[in-house]
């Protein structure tokens, strides 16, 4: 079945209203039925009908997700939050085998064995460049198995490698497939909850992708005992049933490509097929992927690319606001990378722990997993509060200033300015008790304090920036991925020998000093945040 592309596309808006359509849906331009040569539809004109009267009232139709049950979007929320849990769960599970790795491949140089790691951290900030024009042009769920399917060959990969080097590049090649339930999740929520509901979900979804460091490096020590290669066997396995998950509980979230959908059936129907085996024909399945080449020009793609490589740099380098924040959530970020590496450091014997040059706990390996369990409560405690207190804050606020149905992005920031407040007091908890050496138990509450603290900021932040830079938010949402995951990258890199030579009490507080430096960036937005977005307003 050949099919011509002389349709007329949907006008693009470029990468960065990839996250909110709160205001404005692009047009849909009827589609001539000549648009497809020698196409014969399977079935007569039932479903255009259908189909038309759903684009005519697409705002209250069923088939907008904002429409959508209560009991659908929180399934395809949590199943987009397990995608993001599975894709930082492993830039971290490969951490306890670092040192097994390097043994067996003769590599002595710890900094490269870290590499591991931040190479999988940094394919973790190239993938949303890729990721993000695709979901605008054919759908999030393209984009998402796109990058699943990937993902699964090349941490199978991993297992198989041969040589050290082999397994850096594969986990390269692993962040950037994995990226997109970091990348899109937000804005898979962006697309079926409305602005004023939409706290929550984030938070719940955030759970996945934070979790993932800290659950994949607790995991990884256990799965260790099975020999190194199991740690990427393990994610494997985990990807494999995420995505059968996937295509079982999920389905396409993004108005402007439903729409496009929509706009194709009207002139090109088909019927739902009778059976499993009509199903997956070729000829269902060419058809109802036919309308890519339809709804999408070159043209279409060209801009959408080009927009989505350019909008992010130029937004950080030209928007204080922009600049602002993506470094802080940019610090925090790496911060739990730290967490991974400086952990184990504190509590773990020999290779992980290093008791003749730093202080050690020297727990035996078989426990060494439990002193991550400090991150992890403070990780809870905070994804709670989030999720219950960050859209009754909203709302409260907007009610008080006359605005509940619009708010402003600013009202986010209360979380955010809790959690700037405690993320250096925990740091300084952890390393002033750790030089001290005193009970384990003090450094865990530090650890508790921090991630606390952390997480509420990195929550809220994120929230902060899909409402600020509407209409442009995937463009500012991939500029703070891409300084997250640089930095996330570096810092780890640098950990271990800064607490060798400044010792865990000063090593610290060099941390909390840098974090505390951000303290004030809340209160200068509630002030002047509004004239801010004004001054320096992006208009793409």
């Amino acid at each position: 079945m050949s099919c011509s592309s002389r349709g007329t596309a949907v006008e693009s808006r470029g990468a960065g209203d990839t996250l909110q359509r709160d205001q404005e849906r692009p047009e849909v331009t009827p589609l001539p039925s000549e648009s497809l040569i020698g196409f014969k539809p399977l079935v007569k004109s039932t479903t255009a009908q259908s189909a038309a009267r759903d684009l005519e009232n697409f705002e209250t139709s069923s088939k907008n997700p904002r429409n959508w049950t209560n009991r659908k979007k929180w399934r395809i929320t949590l199943t987009v939050a397990l995608t993001g849990f599975i894709s930082t769960c492993g830039s971290s599970i490969g951490v306890p085998g670092i040192h097994a790795i390097m043994a067996e491949y003769g590599q002595t140089n710890e900094k490269v064995g870290i590499f591991i790691t931040t190479f999988y951290v940094l394919g973790l900030g190239c993938g949303p460049f890729l990721y993000a024009p695709i979901s605008e042009l054919y759908g999030r769920q393209v984009g998402y198995l796109l990058s699943l399917f990937p993902y699964i060959l090349f941490s199978l990969g991993c297992a198989v490698a041969q040589s050290f080097w082999a397994v850096v590049i594969l986990r390269f090649f692993c962040g950037v497939f994995g990226s997109c339930g970091p990348a899109l999740g937000v804005a898979t929520c962006a697309d079926i909850f409305s602005p004023a509901e939409r706290g929550r979900p984030v938070s719940i979804y955030a759970m996945g992708p934070m979790a993932g460091p800290v659950l994949g490096s607790m995991l990884g020590y256990w799965i260790l005992y099975g020999g190194w290669r199991w740690l990427f066997y393990a994610i494997t396995i985990m990807a494999l049933i995420n995505f059968i998950l996937f295509l079982w509980l999920t389905e396409e979230t993004y108005a402007p490509v439903l729409e496009k959908k929509l706009k194709y059936q009207v002139s090109h129907p088909f019927d739902i097929p009778a059976s499993w085996c009509d199903q997956i024909s070729p000829r269902t399945i060419n058809h109802r992927l036919a309308w890519m080449r339809v709804m999408v020009s070159a043209e279409d793609a060209k801009d959408v690319f080009k927009k989505a490589f350019s909008r992010p740099p130029r937004l950080l380098f030209t928007n204080p606001v922009c600049i602002m924040f993506s470094l802080y959530y940019a610090y925090i970020y790496a911060i739990i990378y730290v967490f991974l590496v400086s952990v184990p450091l504190l509590y773990g014997r020999e290779p992980f722990g290093q008791p003749n040059i730093l202080f050690s706990y020297q727990f035996p390996d078989a426990t060494l997993s439990l002193a991550y369990l400090g991150l992890m409560v403070g990780f809870l405690l905070a994804a709670a509060i989030a999720a219950t207190a960050q859209d009754k804050i909203y709302k409260r606020l907007s009610k008080r200033a006359g605005d509940a149905k619009v708010g402003q992005p600013e009202y986010r920031l209360v979380l955010t300015q809790t959690g700037m407040c405690l993320l250096p007091i925990g740091l300084l908890i952890f390393a002033w008790t750790a030089e001290a050496r005193l009970h384990w138990i003090a450094p865990q509450i530090g650890q508790v304090i921090t991630l606390l603290g952390l997480t509420l900021a990195f929550n809220s932040i994120q929230n902060f920036i899909v409402d600020a830079f509407f209409p442009y938010s995937a463009a500012a949402i991939a500029a703070a991925t891409a300084c997250r995951s640089i930095t996330a990258c570096v810092l780890p890199e640098f950990t271990g020998e800064m607490f060798k030579k400044l010792g865990w009490g000063w090593g610290g507080t060099l941390l909390a000093l840098v974090a505390a430096a951000g303290i004030p960036a809340p209160l200068i937005m509630f002030k002047w945040g509004q004239k801010l977005r004004e001054k320096y307003r992006f208009d793409g």
